[in-house]
């Protein structure tokens, strides 16, 4: 082939080329690159090639392009090419008109339905085609014509024809491209071959023009100009009321005028906004030499073209008499007068730019023609400007020939070689539009849909153009629009970017200007101002005077389209594609500190002054008592923080703890050291070590108050906990002095007289009094402790610390006929003959007095969660079938010689006590966090007050076991949220459609920008969403003995944003944090708690709070309340003239009379009637109206319910179809102003579906109702609303009784499919789901195995949810016979949801089958088993799963031991105190039952593990199942 067929070609549109002539292959071209020469080059090669099968078929997706393509096909390609549509009556050809065409045609362009309708006629084959080109090919999905010419034809074809397949755009999302080309069997253009875009399509250099806003326009003469539309307006229509009835057609007609006058009063108020006062006056003429070119037979007609010219002459004459003289000087002279605009002046100066310049022409698009029409008069007027040369074309969405065809954008004839060729085009908006090359591209007017702005941005990519884009300086809304329009287009571009973010200023060029380079990257962590402010800085500069060399100022491309490099740079860097506010994303948070808990007194050499709060402790059990506390801070607590109430829930009995202000108390350095000593001791004693290093560590064994213990006190962490003198008044806090002084001289006696057990030696309780074994003492009642001695009698109650072990123990008795001569009675008895021989062989300890009596102790454990009532989980449950059981555990006692032990003279009240300061320290830091919040919100609006505990339970997620949660405040949020914005958006926006605000309030209402700006605001940081960990908790001076060291390499508490830290990974672990505070959370929880926070802020201070809380989130919405004023006066001043009772009936259903009628009339009206109305506006509004009401009504009606239920009560309330139901039980449809078959059709179906009432009243229908009848109770709310001023009371007052009765809990029933997947989790069972749709009907299959029987559910529908839930409801409907039913029943220790199955599995036969029977069954395969810790539960779950075998039970049974247990897992050691061993019952179907029993471990969950492996292989013995091994 000749090289000069590629004269015109780009590198990389000859590689495309080449390789679509050697395979199949998916071209993924922009408008920078030449599709058309791609596509005439490829049919050229493909039709000239000397094979059999020489038919070339291009389809196109719709009649235009079939049309536009066949044209540009026809012109440049030596072939007999045809368009076929179904216009030209394709459809009823026969095989022998096809026969003909086919002789006849080469290249065959057409529509792929009519392709397909031809192939499964049998008239066209695939054999015959050698070529098929599919434009627009990524519509190949779904039930679209393409993918069905590909799954019914393509596929199944042995002699295929080469695909090649493009599209303009880049509109394959990255999870569609392996389907994609899985259905064209091609493969897409790999990134080595899309270097060539890079390499060598010319980047485009963008560059701002700021214009100056246009001058203020006197009021008097819009106010004259408007007042003129409506003065002609009521002429045309007092015509047509005479001449009503007079002709067919003839209201159309009137309308028609009307609509044409309107028209023409938009195109000359827009000429006056955007050009001046000039172009106003010459677009007047323009439409008045347009209606004289009308010509109309009927006087009627006449008499309203007349009064329509009398309007255009009346508008001449009023803007005529502002200019005044200036309509008789030099046009350009006006410029400078103020009345040509400083838009249109700016246009002149970048034209001029040019002057000079050969063959030459810009492209400048507009939003109407009447721009270009005037501007050509204005140039043509003017001398001054004769080297310019104007010409428009008129594109897709022109105003003047709205049903103008696009066609392909040629040059026009009067292109002049030696002038400035500007030529304008309205919008350019469809794929596969041509522009041609040019010099400079003009965005002379913003474009107003993200589809106009994505494509003004692709043609600009032509080599060697300039793009321009006019912008008025200091506009917010045209920069929150042009914000909006790149944000939508990056979206579109790569779904993962959600944020737009700047980077550094612009810096100065050496020509004294402005330049700008500013990067945009794919980020979470900016606000909406930032992003307005990033814009601002490059598109805003200060002085108009500095454009005056435009074209040396430039914006960056990467502003307004993220380039390719950034898109693999940051797919590359993420660990997580999903988006911000997602559940499938985890993050990694930081957690925010309580500042109130700091404190620097701790370098007081002085002494320092505190503030005092006494934790008091009541028991239900009388006869139990407990010591009081007092809290010690630097820092004054919240008042409902400092004075506080909560209960704590020990082993069989309730503590209630209340926090309360003492004052002000001053410690000395000396008492503050006596206090430090002893908060580090009993703590570090009771839930710590007191004595560090050991041998098998290899360090020195030391009492931990002997060491350096500085770095256990932080200031970030400082307070003291110490008792309170018992006989204290509850309004006071005394420190017991006695208490804290006997600690430290206990803590004295220690540091002398601590054992070193670990270095080997042979040691004795008192070196000064060596006594033998085997000497006997006389007997006294005097026990002899390492410290001191007591009375026999007087040891109950005792506090003492063992001195071997730093272990702290509460007396019990001393054992009678005991001593440490007696056997030794530990589980390793058999090593040692007696307790001192234990001692002396384990501790190297010589007893001094080893014939006193054993002293029975009860040893302190470690702390647990007592905020949470885990009673119910004590009780121990009967059915070996209840599975995991917690069982009653017995009390451990330990034995030991009274030498060993020190005794403490602290009351035993006091160590009870601090078994409970780490829960109740728990909940006073959360509750300071929350006041720490609510500080930062700072809500002061008057009578309001909003408690921790509130703000406490909206940072709570449903991960902590609390009895509160986020999630009611999290409902009720979000419909405060989308009702606000909702209104806002309503009233802010007149002119916007349903469409438009809707997009805008899901921008900002998602979870990605919910969570955007809440991260913002580092709320991340108090969301409490993991369990508290008792034994984690430390107190000043602690040391831990459960670290979790930080490996996430951030050294601060805060964890930045970034995508390192996100991930996917479905085994982390929510909630549970390192020592630094770092924790994993679900991205959506901070959306969530975002929404929770505006709920809690609503139910204390209603919409004022909550607005408030909106806007420091950064959700500012705050509207006028002017707005609705003007919102009313606008609907007021609408012309409609009602029919007789239209809307009064209708007022009396509702009982509501509108003040503002039209607004009820809109409210009605279906937006077929194609008025230039409807009430798809006042449904947005309507929408969240109601949603926000029945949510309100179910949160303040069921305070009791839980947040599940109250998500599926308002699910039941507020949906379509409720709404529809409530249309046609009010009889509010017939009241639809409708003009569509399809929809009265559908109306009339529905209301035929209605049954008989049952015995309620209410009568169900059997169908979905159409959803304009949900939408026309939805518009009748927001038209209410709208004329109540915002009464949300008098709104809810009118709908009540319409939406009544409500859903209760106690009738809401779920859908059919969530019933039944909640009753076999419940149950254990399984069941599979087989959906097919085949575009007409879908069809659903669920298959359920029960022990003894397979059950089966079909459903058939309109789609595959629909299908889905009517076979489940026959699945539910075959359970209920057999007495499987799910039934809420109330016990006495008892509030969750029971599963009754009423069918008794142990009183029936199993049938067991012979021998002939089991030979012929097929042995089912497993595994392999992966042995780690969960693998084989998880091989089992996925077994039975697959195989629909009822999940099994497990019992486990617990042994606990004062000496470690030993387990070996293959070459691991492990030792626990604990001893876990659990019995697995298995049901399968048609089987008998099995159970076995694993081997004892030292956790549940190991010994759950082994007792599947131990199941797994009995099976396989059985033969019922076979083990696959490990290769």
């Amino acid at each position: 082939m000749s090289r000069r067929i590629f004269i015109f070609l780009s590198f990389y549109e000859l590689k495309v080329y080449e390789v679509a002539m050697n395979r199949n292959v998916i071209a993924v071209l922009g408008s920078g690159t030449n599709k058309s020469e791609i596509t005439k080059m490829l049919i050229k090669a493909m039709g000239s090639s000397d094979t059999s099968k020489r038919l070339i078929i291009f389809l196109a997706p719709t009649v235009n392009l079939v049309k536009q393509q066949c044209c540009e096909i026809r012109t440049h390609v030596s072939l007999k090419v045809e368009e076929y549509f179904g216009a030209k009556g394709v459809d009823k050809w026969t095989s022998q008109r096809w026969e003909e065409e086919v002789s006849k045609h080469d290249v065959l362009v057409m529509t792929p339905q009519i392709l397909l309708d031809a192939l499964r006629s049998a008239f066209l084959k695939l054999e015959m085609v050698c070529l098929i080109i599919i434009d627009e090919c990524h519509r190949t999905t779904g039930n679209h014509p393409y993918a069905k010419l590909m799954k019914e034809f393509y596929h199944e074809s042995t002699n295929k024809p080469k695909m090649f397949g493009l599209t303009a755009s880049d509109v394959v999302r990255k999870d569609q491209v392996s389907e994609l080309e899985r259905l064209m069997e091609s493969k897409i253009f790999n990134p080595e071959e899309r270097n060539g875009v890079e390499k060598f399509a010319t980047a485009v250099k963008e560059g701002p023009i700021f214009y100056d806003p246009p001058p203020f326009y006197s009021l008097e003469l819009k106010e004259k100009l408007e007042s003129s539309h409506h003065k002609f307006d009521a002429s045309l229509r007092r015509l047509q009321e005479l001449e009503e009835g007079s002709f067919l057609n003839m209201e159309n007609k009137f309308e028609t005028y009307q609509k044409r006058l309107s028209i023409d009063y938009r195109e000359i108020l827009h000429c006056l906004d955007n050009l001046g006062l000039i172009c106003a006056h010459l677009a007047a003429e323009v439409c008045l030499e347009k209606l004289s070119d009308t010509k109309e037979e009927s006087e009627t007609y006449k008499e309203c073209s007349l009064v329509w010219k009398e309007f255009l002459e009346d508008i001449l004459s009023s803007i005529g008499v502002y200019l005044q003289q200036d309509l008789q000087q030099n046009h350009l002279s006006a410029v400078n007068s103020g009345h040509v605009s400083p838009k249109l002046k700016e246009l002149f100066h970048l034209v001029d730019l040019f002057r000079g310049e050969k063959s030459l022409y810009v492209l400048i698009f507009v939003e109407r023609i009447i721009t270009a029409e005037v501007i050509e008069r204005f140039v043509k007027k003017e001398a001054s400007l004769a080297y310019f040369n104007i010409l428009y074309l008129i594109g897709n969405n022109s105003s003047t020939d709205a049903s103008a065809q696009k066609s392909q954008i040629k040059i026009p004839d009067p292109f002049h070689v030696d002038k400035v060729n500007l030529i304008f085009i309205t919008d350019v908006v469809e794929e596969g539009t041509q522009v041609p090359n040019c010099s400079c591209m003009v965005c002379f007017d913003l474009p107003k849909s993200e589809c106009s702005y994505s494509h003004f941005q692709k043609h600009a990519k032509q080599s060697n153009s300039k793009s321009i884009m006019f912008l008025e300086r200091g506009n917010p809304k045209q920069r929150d629009h042009l914000d909006d329009l790149m944000r939508r287009e990056v979206l579109i571009q790569d779904p993962e970017a959600r944020n737009l973010k700047s980077c550094p200023p612009p810096a100065t060029s050496g020509h004294g200007m402005q330049e700008t380079k500013a990067m945009v990257i794919p980020d979470s962590n900016i606000t909406v101002s930032e992003e307005a402010a990033a814009v601002q800085t490059v598109i805003d500069p200060p002085s108009r005077n500095e454009q005056l060399a435009c074209k040396q100022l430039r914006l960056d491309k990467n502003l307004l389209q993220c380039s390719a490099k950034v898109k693999v740079a940051s797919s590359k860097s993420k660990s997580s594609s999903s988006s911000a506010g997602s559940k499938k994303r985890k993050e990694l948070h930081g957690t925010t500190c309580a500042n109130e808990l700091s404190g620097t007194w701790g370098e007081n050499i002085d002494g320092a002054i505190f503030q005092a709060y006494k934790f008091g402790f009541s028991c239900n059990i009388s006869g139990e008592s407990y010591s009081s506390f007092s809290l010690l801070l630097e820092s004054t607590l919240a008042e409902d923080v400092g004075k506080v109430e909560m209960d704590l829930y020990l082993v069989r009995k309730l503590v209630k703890a209340s926090v309360s202000p003492c004052g002000q108390i001053r410690l000395t350095q000396e008492e503050m050291v006596k206090a430090k000593c002893f908060q580090q001791f009993f703590f570090n004693g009771m839930f710590g070590n007191l004595f560090v290093g050991s041998k098998s560590s290899g360090t020195k064994r030391e009492f931990l108050l002997q060491t350096d213990t500085s770095s256990l006190w932080h200031p970030s962490f400082m307070f003291l906990l110490l008792p309170v003198e018992t006989k204290d008044l509850a309004s006071t806090a005394t420190i017991d002095w006695s208490a804290i002084n006997s600690c430290a001289s206990i803590v004295e006696f220690l540091k002398k007289n601590s054992l070193r057990v670990s270095d080997g030696n042979q040691c004795s309780t008192l070196s000064s009094q060596e006594v033998l074994l085997g000497d006997k003492t006389e007997e006294t009642n005097l026990i002899h402790f390492a410290n001191a001695s007591s009375d026999k009698d007087s040891l109950e109650e005792l506090v003492v610390i063992a001195i071997h072990t730093g272990r702290i123990y509460s007396i019990v008795e001393a054992v009678r006929d005991s001593s440490a001569m007696s056997p030794f009675e530990g589980d390793v008895s058999s090593e040692y003959a007696t307790y001192a021989e234990y001692f002396n062989k384990k501790y190297g300890i010589v007893l001094t007095h080893p014939n006193q009596p054993l002293i029975k102790l009860k040893q302190s454990h470690h702390a647990h969660n007592l905020l949470v009532d885990f009673n119910e989980e004590m009780v121990v449950k009967t059915e070996p079938k209840a599975g995991n059981v917690r069982k009653k555990k017995p009390n451990i006692y330990a034995h030991l010689p009274p030498e060993l032990l020190v005794r403490i003279d602290v009351p035993r009240a006091v160590l009870k006590s601090i078994y409970l300061l780490p829960s109740v320290m728990h909940r006073l830091e959360s509750l300071m966090l929350a006041s720490q919040l609510r500080e930062e919100i700072d809500c002061s609006i008057d009578n309001f007050s909003i408690s921790s505990t509130s703000i406490l339970e909206a940072l709570t997620t449903l991960t902590c076991p609390e009895p509160f949660s986020m999630e009611r405040l999290e409902l009720l949020g979000d419909s405060v949220l989308k009702y606000v914005v909702s209104c806002y958006l309503f009233l802010k926006y007149p002119d916007k459609d349903e469409g438009q605000l809707s997009r805008q309030r899901q921008s900002i209402i998602s979870n990605s920008n919910l969570h955007r700006v809440a991260t913002n605001r580092k709320l991340q940081g108090y969301i409490r969403n993991g369990a508290f960990e008792p034994r984690r908790w430390t107190a000043p001076g602690q040391s831990s003995l459960f670290p979790v060291p930080c490996k996430c390499g951030v050294e601060t508490r805060e964890v930045p944003l970034d995508p390192k830290f996100f991930t996917e990974n479905m085994t982390i672990k929510i909630g549970k944090s390192c020592d630094r505070g770092h924790r994993w959370t679900v991205s959506k929880s901070v959306s969530d708690c975002a929404e929770a926070l505006i709920g809690a802020y609503y139910v204390s201070g209603g919409l004022p709070a909550a607005l408030h809380m909106m806007k420091w989130l950064g959700v500012d919405v705050n509207f006028d309340p002017n707005l609705v004023v003007e919102a009313i006066n606008r609907v007021s001043l609408r012309c409609y003239i009602p029919k007789d009772n239209e809307l009064t009936e209708l007022e009396t259903k509702i009982q509501h009379g509108f003040s503002a009628k039209f607004l009820l009339k809109e409210a009605i009206t279906h937006s077929s009637v194609h008025e230039s109305y409807s009430y798809e506006r006042l449904e947005f509004l309507g929408d969240s109206v109601l949603d926000f009401l029945i949510t309100r009504h179910l949160f303040n009606t069921y305070e009791q319910t839980g947040p599940g239920e109250m998500t599926d009560l308002r699910s039941a309330c507020v949906n379509n179809e409720n709404f529809a139901q409530v249309a046609v039980k009010n009889n509010l449809h017939t009241h639809l102003q409708r003009c569509a078959t399809v929809l009265e059709t559908q109306i009339n179906e529905y209301l035929m579906s209605f049954t008989k009432p049952d015995e309620t009243g209410r009568s169900i229908p059997s169908i979905q109702g159409p959803k304009a009848l949900g939408d026309l109770v939805e518009s009748i709310a927001g038209a209410l609303l709208i004329d109540t001023r915002l009464d949300l009371d008098q709104v809810w007052k009118v709908f009540e009784p319409l939406l009544s009765p409500l859903v209760t809990p106690d009738k809401l029933q779920l859908p059919p499919y969530r019933e039944l997947n909640e009753l076999c989790d419940s149950l254990g069972y399984f069941f599979r789901v087989k959906c097919s749709n085949d575009g007409v009907k879908a069809q659903a299959t669920i298959q359920l195995q029960l022990d003894d029987v397979l059950l089966t559910g079909d459903g058939s529908e309109q789609t595959n949810k629909l299908a889905l839930g009517k076979a489940a409801s026959h699945l539910l409907t075959q359970l209920e016979k057999r007495n499987i039913s799910r039934k809420i029943s109330i016990g006495d220790n008892q509030s969750s949801m029971d599963v009754n199955l009423a069918c008794n599995h142990s009183g029936r036969e199993t049938p067991v089958p012979d021998s002939s029977e089991i030979q012929s069954i097929v042995i089912p395969v497993i595994g392999p088993i992966n042995m780690k810790k969960g693998g084989p539960r998880g091989t089992l779950h996925e077994f039975c799963k697959k195989h629909l075998w009822p999940m099994p039970t497990f019992d486990t049974s617990e042994e606990k031991s004062r000496t470690p247990f030993e387990f070996t897992d293959g070459d691991e050691k492990r030792t626990s105190f604990s001893s876990f061993i659990s019995t697995i019952t298995l049901r399968i179907p048609n089987r008998e039952a099995v159970m076995y029993a694993g081997e004892a471990r030292p956790d549940k969950k190991s010994s759950f593990d082994s007792a599947v492996v131990e199941l797994l292989y009995e099976l396989e013995r059985r033969k019922i199942l076979t083990i696959q091994k490990v290769n």
